[in-house]
This record gives C-alpha cells, structure tokens and sequence, in this order.
C-alpha cells in the first residue's frame, strides 16, 4: 500500500476550550459553534503537549480526556499499527467527522475508520437523527416521493399561513421562485425575510398550520413512499461508520452493523403521528424513525427529513 500522506495539521484549540467537553449543551445557535470546538479538539489529540497538559486551571481536564479518547481509538483497528493519525471530514458534503488512519512502521495505511464524533450522548438511539435529507432531494435526486412535502405545502398550506397575519405584505412569489429560495437559511429573499422578521406574529396558529400541513401530507402521499431508494441512500450514508460518543464523562465506540444487507419493510403499524412515523427495517439492528419537519422556523425555510435509529419493539 502507497505511504500516507501526513494530514494538515488544524490549529490548536485554546486551552479553555476542553471546558466545553464538560457541558451538556447550550443553544441550537450556539451549540454548532461550539461542536466545531469540540470536533478540532479530536482533531488534535495526537498534537497536544506539555502546555494543555500541565496548564494550572484546565490541565486535568485535557489529561483526563486525552488519555480516555487514546484508550478507545485502539479497539477500531484489531490489527497491529505503530501509530494512527486524525483527519477532519466535516461539513455538508460527508456523512462522518472524521477519517482514523492506523499506520505501519513504514507509516504505510492498514486501515481507514470514517468516524462520527457525538456529543452528550452514549447511545446511538438517544441521537436526534444519524441523517438528513432536504426535502427537495427526497424527490428530485433520491425519488423517495413522487410530491415533496414543500411543493405540497406552498399549494396546500402557505395560503393559510399567510392570511394569519396582515403584517405580511410582501407578495406570494410564484411556485417556482418560492422553492428555489425556501432553502436558503440566510433569507435573501424579500418575502422570505418578511416571514422569519414576522415569525413571532400569531405564533399559534401559524404552528397549528405548519402542524396541520405535516398530517395532511403523510396521509395523502406515505402509502406511496419508495423504501427501496430510501435503502439505497442509507447504505450509501452508513457503511462502514462508527460512532465516538461521549457522555461528558467517557467515550463509547458504537459500530453501525449489515448496513449492506439492510431492507426496509415499510411504515410500521400505528406508528404515525404528526410528522413522525416508524419504518421496519431487516436484516437490522435497529428499526428507523422518521420525522418531517422545517429545519429553521416552522413554515418558513429549509423542510427536511430527519432519520433517527429506533430499538425494535
């Protein structure tokens, strides 16, 4: 095998930062900012040295986590290295944080772990989602549906939303321009800018709409979903990921198994409630939730699907 090329090295974190290891969360907002922190921590754990280590106030803490991470790191490689290094994957366009590479003595690759980093958490079914999909790529790249849940709601629901409240004064964009911004969380468009600057007016019953609209849909349009493009895109997504997860006192590797062999049976029986429902999955260790929702402010920006593993009941 070719020799590894040695990874950039990321900045080293400030020493304060390990104190955002030791604390549950904070804001949505703010807690992304902060799991960046903590995500180059891991980054770094082969570069520390006597200056986070013997720091007076933060020393301990970076001494405790350090040697619990280089604890759990031997046991994704059963076979013999001389050493592993630590690449960050992060961002849109990967499904794991990061990439392990366990090296020989001639610094040549045994083996490559793709590594997702969780925070506050110790098992897998306890995580929010494992994926998203934007609601649009359920039926345009991945044909999941045949009617995405954002063309059914402007056609269906944004009419009522808007007549809640008459400090909306911008126009209804046409069909067209209105899906091709609902994405875009920075609401450059003057309409979309309108509803989030107003997204406190009649708060209520807008929620009642957007919550209405979830229901309708589903009722309409689930009995037709494709299970076996949803079980491609799963596979694609999760094999061979593992999962770092720590509890704000110790790691936990948690190993995702038979991705390949997965199939989706379909909507499990009573399961639909809101915008949530249930999918048995064999050949699985776990059964998958399902929840539609809008990622930023209810009836407003970025509808999405979001994936969670379940215990099979």
């Amino acid at each position: 095998m070719p020799k590894v090329k040695e990874p950039t090295k990321p900045k080293l974190p400030e020493i304060a930062h390990i104190h955002h290891f030791l604390t549950a969360g904070v804001s949505r907002s703010a807690n992304d900012e902060l799991n960046k922190i903590r995500e180059n921590i891991i980054a770094n754990m082969t570069n520390y040295n006597e200056t986070h280590f013997n720091d007076v106030e933060y020393g301990g803490h970076w001494r405790n986590i350090h040697e619990k991470f280089m604890k759990e790191i031997p046991l994704l490689c059963p076979e013999p290295y001389t050493r592993f290094t630590i690449t960050h994957k992060g961002g849109m366009s990967k499904n794991y944080d990061f990439i392990v590479s366990f090296l020989d003595e001639a610094d040549k690759e045994i083996k490559d772990v793709k590594l997702e980093f969780k925070h506050n958490n110790d098992d897998v079914t306890n995580l929010p989602q494992f994926l998203e999909l934007y609601d649009k790529d359920c039926k345009d790249r991945y044909d999941i549906c045949s009617v995405s849940y954002g063309d059914f709601s402007y056609d269906n629901y944004l009419d009522k939303y808007l007549a809640c409240d008459n400090e909306i004064t911008e126009p209804k964009p046409e069909k067209e321009i209105y899906l091709k911004n609902v994405y875009d969380i920075k609401y450059k468009h003057p309409f979309f800018k309108q509803l989030y600057d107003k997204r406190d007016n009649k708060k209520r019953e807008k929620l009642t709409i957007v919550r209405e609209s979830y229901v309708d849909y589903l009722s309409k349009y689930s009995s037709s979903f494709k299970f076996d493009k949803l079980t491609e895109k799963l596979r694609e997504t999760q094999k061979g990921k593992i999962y770092l997860l720590w509890d704000c006192v110790n790691f936990h590797i948690h190993s995702i198994d038979n991705v390949e062999n997965i199939n989706i049976v379909g909507i499990k029986e009573n399961t639909m409630k809101g915008a949530c429902f249930d999918i048995v999955v064999d050949n699985f260790q776990y059964d998958i939730g399902v929840r539609l929702n809008w990622g930023n402010n209810g009836g407003i920006c970025n509808p999405r699907w979001k994936f969670a593993y379940i215990n099979k009941k």
